[in-house]
């Protein structure tokens, strides 16, 4: 994680699954969203924040199906994640730190 904010013109996801692999998926996970406005010949909306990218273990099998060959997150596992997004960031951001 960089030191630095990220910037983004895009609002981002708290918490973005990413990809999936050998049972564990890839979050990005972002916190202390802000938003800037910008001034000057082209106004616009930035998005300030800090991120940190993580994997998670699924341990249930029923979070994680196969599809043509790749492991695919379910709907059961995009659950769990919502269910612990709190557990997960404050995760993030102490291994950001």
């Amino acid at each position: 994680m960089s030191k630095e904010p990220i910037r983004s013109l895009e609002e981002p996801e708290t918490i973005r699954i990413d990809i999936m692999k050998e049972g564990a998926v890839r979050l990005q996970c972002r916190w202390d969203i802000q938003t800037e406005q910008i001034e000057g010949d082209d106004p616009h909306t930035e998005y300030v924040y800090r991120e940190k990218v993580i994997w998670w273990a699924m341990t249930n099998p029923t979070h994680v199906q196969i599809v043509e060959g790749r492991q695919v997150i379910t709907d059961a596992g995009r659950a769990y994640i919502a269910e612990h997004a709190e557990e997960i960031l404050n995760y993030a951001m102490t291994a950001g730190a």
